[in-house]
């Protein structure tokens, strides 16, 4: 692989890297993220997922196993 390539290759993973962390940071562009506990899990996660019914709708779930 030519210098100038990987030059490019370095350049466009810094990017996409910057970009990953301004999401993180900020949040999704139509809302906030929210941490849903067992104590708020009916008020927070329900009122939020049924209250967009005509918007889209992603759930990520993260388990630290």
């Amino acid at each position: 692989m030519g210098t100038l390539r990987k030059k490019n290759l370095l350049f466009v993973a810094v990017i996409i890297l910057l970009l990953l962390a301004a999401g993180y940071l900020w949040g999704p562009v139509g809302g906030n993220l929210s941490l849903i506990t067992p104590n708020n899990f009916a008020a927070q996660f329900k009122g939020q997922f049924d209250g967009a019914a005509n918007d889209a709708r992603v759930l990520l779930l993260l388990s630290p196993t």
